[in-house]
C-alpha cells in the first residue's frame, strides 16, 4: 500500500484483516512515527469504540429506512432530511464548509446545513496520517481553526486531538491512504510516501503526492479537495473547478478577476455560461472556508459578532481605518457601527500557508 509494488506473501508482510490491506516488511517499518510495536501484554486489549454516532436520535425514517428527522449532537434543533439541492445549492454545508451538492439535513428554526455525509461522520475517529500515536480525534465545532493539513481557517467541523491539540477539517479527514480518482484525471491516483515530482494543479513541486503509475501526472493531496464547486461576485453562476483549457489562442488564458494572465495548463475555475475565467486563488481568497453570517464568539468586543464579506460597499475598518474589502467582523447590534476587519482583529490570521508561493 505504501510502494504500490506487488507484495510476495513466501518472504513476510504486515496485513490487516479488518481493512484488507499488506505491507511489505520494510515498507511498514520504515517510518517510525507511522507504527508503534504491540507488547505481548497489551496485545489481546479490544480498540477503542469509535462507532459513536453523532445522530443521537432518530425521530422519523422514511420507507427506504433512511432517517428523515434526526438529532444531533452538534446542534440543539431537529434536522430534517432533503435532496433538494437546486433550491438550497447555494448554501454551504457548517461541517465540511463547501457548497450543498449532495443528499442533505437543514434545520427550519436556523441557517443550519449538514451533508448527509458530514452528519453521519463518527464522534471519534483515527485518522492515519496524524503522527500522535494511538490518538483517536475527536469531532469539534463552534470555534475557529486552522487545518494542519491544508492550513485553511475555517469554523466548520473538525477533528481534534487531545495529545498535540492539532485540528483536521473535514475535507482533509477524508484524504484516503491508497488510492482515489480525480476528475480531471483519467487514472486512479495512488498515495506515494516517497514520490517528489511537480503538481499537475498548482505547477509547484510536491512531495508525498496522489500520482498516476501509468503517466506522469502528480497533485498535491490539498490540491485535489478543491471545492469543486464556488460562487463568486465575478459571475452569477457558480464557478466550476476546471482540469484543462479547452482553448488554445492566449486571448482566454487571462484571469477576469485580477486580469493577470493564466496558466493554460494549470486549474482554474470556469463559468461555461459567461465564459468567465479565473485563478483558483482570486476565487476562493485567503479566506474560503469561513462561513459569513456565523457568529464569532470570542474576543473583547461587548456585543455579539457576526462574519461578514462587504461586496458592494467598503466601510472603513475601526481598528486600522482602512476599506473592508475581504473578511470582517461586524456588530450585530443595530445602533453599534463596530466593523473590524479580520486580520486586525486576530493577530494570528495570516491567511493559509497552502498558498505560499503559488500564484493559479
Amino acid at each position: 500500500m505504501i510502494c504500490h509494488i506487488e507484495v510476495n506473501t513466501e518472504y513476510g508482510s504486515y496485513y490487516c484483516v479488518d481493512c484488507n490491506i499488506i505491507f511489505h516488511v520494510n515498507c511498514a517499518t520504515r517510518d517510525p512515527d507511522f507504527f508503534y510495536v504491540v507488547s505481548p501484554e497489551n496485545e489481546d486489549e479490544k480498540p477503542l469504540d469509535i462507532s459513536l454516532n453523532s445522530i443521537t436520535n432518530v425521530l422519523e425514517r422514511n420507507d427506504a429506512g433512511e432517517a428523515t428527522i434526526i438529532e444531533h449532537f452538534k446542534h440543539n434543533h431537529y434536522l430534517t432530511l432533503s435532496d433538494k439541492i437546486r433550491e438550497y445549492g447555494n448554501k454551504c454545508c457548517d461541517g465540511c464548509m463547501l457548497l450543498i451538492s449532495d443528499s442533505f439535513y437543514y434545520c427550519s428554526e436556523c441557517e443550519f446545513f449538514l451533508h448527509k455525509a458530514c452528519t453521519e461522520l463518527p464522534k471519534m475517529k483515527p485518522i492515519w496520517y496524524h503522527s500522535c500515536q494511538l490518538a483517536t480525534l475527536v469531532l469539534t465545532s463552534d470555534h475557529i481553526f486552522s487545518c494542519e493539513i491544508c492550513d485553511f481557517l475555517s469554523n466548520g467541523f473538525a477533528y481534534k486531538c487531545n495529545e498535540c491539540g492539532s485540528h483536521t477539517c473535514l475535507r482533509c479527514q477524508a484524504i484516503p491512504p491508497d488510492a482515489l480518482s480525480c476528475p480531471g484525471h483519467e487514472h486512479p491516483l495512488l498515495y506515494y510516501f516517497d514520490f517528489v515530482g511537480r503538481c499537475s494543479a498548482c505547477g509547484f513541486d510536491v512531495n508525498k503526492p496522489f500520482s498516476c503509475k501509468d503517466c506522469n501526472y502528480s497533485a498535491h493531496p490539498t490540491c485535489i479537495l478543491l471545492p469543486t464547486r464556488v460562487s463568486h461576485k465575478c459571475d452569477e453562476h457558480l464557478l466550476a473547478l476546471t482540469y484543462h483549457d479547452i482553448h488554445d489562442y492566449s486571448k482566454h488564458h487571462y484571469c477576469d478577476i485580477c486580469e493577470r494572465k493564466r496558466d493554460p495548463k494549470r486549474w482554474f475555475y470556469h463559468c461555461t455560461t459567461c465564459d468567465t475565467s479565473a485563478h483558483v486563488k482570486c476565487v476562493l481568497g485567503e479566506y474560503p472556508f469561513i462561513k459569513t453570517g456565523s457568529i464569532y464568539k470570542e474576543g473583547d468586543h461587548p456585543h455579539p459578532l457576526t462574519f461578514v464579506k462587504k461586496i458592494k460597499l467598503y466601510p472603513e475598518c475601526t481598528k486600522c481605518g482602512e476599506p473592508c474589502e475581504e473578511l470582517a467582523l461586524e456588530c450585530a447590534e443595530p445602533e453599534c457601527n463596530y466593523l473590524v476587519h479580520w486580520k486586525c482583529m486576530n493577530p494570528y490570521a495570516s491567511g493559509s500557508r497552502f498558498w505560499e508561493g503559488k500564484d493559479f
